[in-house]
């Protein structure tokens, strides 16, 4: 999906918002800081590029007891830890990041969409504060008319790729999207194809989507509560089976709400092979109308939590990398996938490592590996 391929991979990627960029690069940590702005815009995204000079920790309700401790801990590589807050205002027991706050002396990031929320107002007085803005119009569609030339998609005229990016409300994830819609399957677009683009003056919220989906008792509004998110629908069932076993406590009822997640994913999955989004209606169907009407009467009102699968996924995208890379080079002699190479010659070397069996110089001088690589095989 282009959302993902087109993320920035470095700082100079990052749309607009220069300014930012440069005071986050050159922040001294003194305080802890808040970044806030308008969703979309890459604040997230901005964060994790730090992931080179920083070990990145994400905060959550599940580790707010053990943050000092985490803290502490040494890096896989030596790196300073930096303590990540995503969507601060979310967080249930916001008394527990304020006295963390005003404790740690380790870098902390904490990141908004809500900068007026009450629940921050200590906060505030407590970090630095850098604000990102959305990015002009001009910018988004220089951005668009790049991911066009690069997939080699004729645009009919500069108006096409403006409408999209007015549709987005600065918002630069849904331009990404909505530019990939009306694009599929076609080597030109023209104004007839953002016809069926929705205008986004008011941008759904995945929060409010859960709470329809999970506490009312309505099949079409949870089958429609998530038609204006800026979310993938992978993420959107990640968000889903994260929290029903939060809400649904009976497990007759929960069995049947998994169900219905397990069919969705599986239409998410054709969709990925065939390539055909027809299969969406029924994805989102089951993961909406199908936990609706599994959840039962008896359901508890909790604080929605981020998913744990997306926050692993970041946390080991490093070591993920790294493992690619060494595989982009082991297979050169091995000739075999980078998947068979990863999951099993990378334990065996690390088995004939141990046991020197091989010498570690001459392993890592034969295939130049680096430090961090052969880390890996530690």
């Amino acid at each position: 999906m282009w959302l993902e391929k087109y993320k920035p991979k470095k700082f100079e990627e990052i749309v607009g918002n220069d300014t930012a960029v440069r005071k986050l690069i050159n922040y001294s940590w003194k305080k802890p800081l808040l970044l806030y702005g308008p969703t979309g815009i890459g604040k997230t995204t901005l964060v994790e590029l730090l992931s080179e000079k920083f070990d990145l920790i994400w905060a959550s309700d599940e580790n707010l007891d053990k943050l000092k401790e985490i803290s502490n801990t040494k890096s896989l590589f030596g790196k300073k830890k930096l303590i990540i807050f995503d969507n601060v205002d979310m967080i249930s027991e916001i008394k527990k990041v304020t006295e963390f706050l005003k404790e740690t002396k380790v870098p902390t990031i904490l990141i908004t969409s809500d900068f007026k929320s009450r629940r921050l107002g200590t906060i505030k007085r407590i970090c630095e504060k850098l604000q990102m803005r959305k990015p002009q119009l001009t910018t988004i569609v220089n951005l668009l008319q790049k991911i066009c030339t690069k997939e080699n998609i004729k645009v009919k005229s500069k108006e096409v790729l403006l409408k999209i990016a007015e549709n987005s409300n600065g918002d630069i994830r849904a331009a990404i999207l909505d530019l990939e819609t009306v694009s599929k399957g076609k080597e030109q677009i023209s104004e007839n194809d953002i016809e069926v683009l929705v205008s986004r003056d008011k941008v759904g919220d995945i929060y409010k989507s859960l709470s329809v989906i999970l506490l009312k008792n309505n099949i079409r509004e949870a089958i429609e509560s998530t038609y204006d998110l800026n979310e993938q629908p992978r993420d959107v069932l990640f968000w889903i089976d994260e929290n029903s076993p939060k809400v649904i406590h009976d497990k007759k009822n929960l069995k049947k709400a998994f169900y219905y997640l397990s069919r969705a994913d599986i239409f998410l999955g054709r969709i990925l092979k065939r390539q055909y989004w027809g299969f969406l209606r029924y994805a989102n169907s089951l993961m909406t109308a199908g936990v609706n009407v599994s959840k039962g009467k008896k359901i508890h009102f909790v604080r929605y939590q981020f998913p744990f699968y997306i926050i692993h996924m970041s946390q080991t995208k490093k070591e993920r990398n790294l493992k690619k890379s060494i595989a982009e080079k082991l297979s050169r002699e091995i000739h075999d996938s980078q998947k068979t190479i990863i999951n099993e010659f990378i334990p065996l070397f690390k088995i004939l490592l141990k046991e020197k069996k091989i010498n570690r110089d001459e392993f890592a001088e034969h295939f130049r590996f680096t430090n961090e690589e052969l880390e890996i095989f530690s």
